[in-house]
């Protein structure tokens, strides 16, 4: 029987709103002023058990009773630091270590809010509805690609971005081989795309415009990102919602490029700059009964390693 009682605690509300942020491309954090006018605005509309209306009383309690829980998928992949420049405290999204393994990064920033309550979907839907409609006035997260980027930066954005081309490269290879379409030993990025343009050659569509367009944008957009945070991660895994988001932050405008290589039946991307790892899996072909676990392959590159160095020269040349 569903237990009609339950009650939403402003803890589920915190973690709801940080993840609606999140998820669907606000800045991944806000003010405990902010939170706090939004409890107001909340209140108006539904009920809230245990409020508070003092945002460090509120938040720093909301700390506590998260660090003394037994569940360690109640710990609440947050910070809070005190910003200067605001006066008041800034709650921010983070990429947590796992409990277990210190040298893991969990695929959840926080725990699931309301989500995790099956029989309350229709109240889960109520809640986000109203946060929705709170935030319909705020800005969506971007980059400001106007900005002075450090040359430093750039040097990883670059790294990064040749080991994506390489990526989007190999999959456009493999599709055009696989239809007949492209000699199966012309494979090297650099002679048949940068020296030597085979695809106008052969009669078939060159991706050469868009892989320049898209290693210009992509490098300066992550330089800009890696400057904001150092342990930026980026990654296609619906279920890291703060990676998942710099992703799609990241690839705005280039979706169908990107496209070549990852997404739904494709590669998979992780790349975390914190150990400068630039990681893609993929399913490998075979057949598969339905109880099975398909392989996968795994491949994890050091960013800025020798051939994305000399794929990055040849970028730039023809930049």
């Amino acid at each position: 029987m569903v237990n009609l009682e339950y009650k939403l605690t402003v803890d589920d509300l915190i973690v709801e709103y940080m993840m609606y942020k999140v998820k669907n491309g606000y800045e991944p954090s806000f003010l405990t002023s902010e939170f706090i006018n939004f409890l107001y605005f909340f209140e108006s509309k539904m009920q809230v058990e245990d409020s508070l209306h003092e945002g460090d009383k509120l938040f720093q309690r909301f700390f506590k009773r998260k660090a003394e829980s037994d569940w360690s998928e109640n710990t609440p992949h947050m910070d809070m630091i005190y910003s200067e420049k605001d006066q008041d405290y800034l709650i921010k999204a983070n990429y947590k270590l796992s409990d277990f393994d210190k040298s893991v990064i969990t695929t959840y920033f926080m725990d699931h809010g309301m989500g995790r309550y099956d029989n309350y979907k229709g109240q889960t839907f109520k809640i986000r509805s109203i946060i929705g409609e709170y935030l319909f006035t705020y800005p969506k997260r971007k980059i400001d690609e106007n900005v002075e980027i450090d040359e430093n930066d750039l040097v990883i954005g670059k790294d990064v971005a040749a080991l994506l081309i390489d990526d989007i490269w190999n999959s456009y290879i493999e599709e055009e081989t696989g239809n007949h379409e492209w000699p199966k030993q012309c494979d090297n990025i650099i002679k048949y795309l940068f020296e030597l343009d085979l695809a106008e050659l052969i009669g078939v569509e060159s991706i050469k415009y868009s892989i320049i367009q898209f290693y210009n944008v992509i490098s300066k957009r992550i330089a800009i990102l890696y400057h904001q945070d150092r342990n930026l991660q980026i990654s296609t895994n619906a279920s890291g919602y703060l990676a998942r988001a710099n992703y799609e932050l990241l690839i705005q405008g280039h979706e169908k490029i990107m496209g070549i290589a990852y997404g739904e039946y494709k590669k998979a991307l992780d790349i975390d700059l914190s150990t400068s790892t630039f990681t893609e899996s993929h399913k490998l072909d075979g057949f598969y009964t339905w109880d099975d676990d398909p392989d996968v392959k795994v491949t994890t590159s050091k960013v800025g390693n020798d051939k994305a160095k000399k794929l990055v020269k040849s970028l730039d040349n023809n930049s």
